[in-house]
């Protein structure tokens, strides 16, 4: 299983760069976790747009979600002009909104989630759980080929989280504040708790992502290595990680 970072800034991104977004890829089935502002832009890097069939979305922040909107547009296009006749289908949470504004037939569906199910999408099997932010939102286990992979999207700390991230070959964590500010309020981690959820996870790598736009990010790996004496990473655009034997 290849990881591919497509975004990973917090709120909003820094210039031609993008929030979150990160592309799994087993066998050559796709699988995209989170298309937040400017991803669709940079994922085109990595893949044309008609290669991809199968969209998670954690939750509607704008994100974490806003160019999903842009992916049912472009499918629309594409399967009318005939580049490519498979649907877009998005797996989410189906409390808000915005859930049902994703099924446009015949170019788009969505199916709904929820943090007790199971869902397999392709070769990828996936197991969901409820994390601590003021909205509904899913961390999200995927495994594939022997290896496992937990996406925490946006949460506060709680000892839940690293038990379902219970030794993951990656964990990716948000990052969103530098110690000591508290991020318990609007549902973030800062580096230490990142590093602290690593480390009672017992993940094998540790990627920090959902970074913030301000300070001094190098702060971050510093903080979270207070706690984390394992592989560590920061999120960068375009980095991709091969889980291998």
């Amino acid at each position: 299983m290849r990881c591919t970072v497509i975004g990973n800034w917090g709120g909003c991104c820094r210039k031609n760069e993008a929030c979150s977004g990160y592309l799994l890829t087993q066998d050559g089935f796709h699988l995209l976790l989170d298309c937040g502002s400017g991803v669709l832009s940079v994922l085109q890097n990595i893949i044309d747009l008609n290669d991809l069939h199968h969209i998670f979305l954690s939750h509607y922040h704008f994100d974490h979600y806003s160019d999903a909107g842009c992916a049912v547009y472009s499918r629309l296009v594409n399967m009318q002009v005939g580049k490519t006749k498979q649907k877009l289908h998005f797996y989410g949470l189906p409390n808000a909104e915005k859930f049902s504004e994703l099924t446009w037939e015949p170019y788009s569906d969505i199916t709904p989630v929820a943090a007790s199910g199971r869902l397999q999408i392709g070769p990828f099997a996936c197991t969901f759980q409820k994390t601590v932010h003021p909205v509904d939102c899913l961390a999200i286990r995927v495994e594939a080929g022997g290896k496992s992979l937990v996406y925490t999207a946006d949460t506060g700390y709680f000892d839940g989280m690293a038990e379902f991230a219970r030794d993951a070959d990656l964990l990716i964590s948000e990052c969103s504040l530098y110690a000591p500010a508290g991020g318990e309020k609007a549902g973030h981690l800062n580096a230490e708790q990142a590093g602290l959820l690593g480390a009672r996870s017992g993940c094998r790598t540790l990627l920090l992502t959902h970074l913030p736009l301000y300070g001094e990010l190098e702060r971050l790996r510093e903080q979270a290595k207070k706690n984390y004496h394992g592989r560590l990473l920061m999120a960068d655009k375009l980095m991709a990680i091969d889980l291998e034997d």
